[in-house]
């Protein structure tokens, strides 16, 4: 669930045309720590995820939901 979240958050700031520098700068999340959450190499908390997903405009809340949804339908 966390790394489908990573992937759409990573698709979103890509969409936006943002940088990592650029996202690190709206959400306060350092860029080198963006660069290893895409990157796989950390796991991000709850809080993280909420501050990126923020900076995009969206909320992770309900893309979850969404998520959540989808795999109940799907499975």
């Amino acid at each position: 669930m966390i790394r489908d979240l990573v992937l759409y958050i990573k698709s979103e700031r890509i969409a936006q045309n943002l940088t990592m520098r650029e996202l690190a700068l709206k959400s306060s999340v350092s860029q080198k720590h963006i660069s290893n959450i895409e990157n796989g190499k950390v796991m991000p908390t709850i809080e993280t995820l909420e501050k990126l997903a923020k900076a995009l405009g969206f909320d992770i809340a309900l893309q979850v939901k969404v998520r959540r949804s989808s795999n109940k339908k799907g499975g």
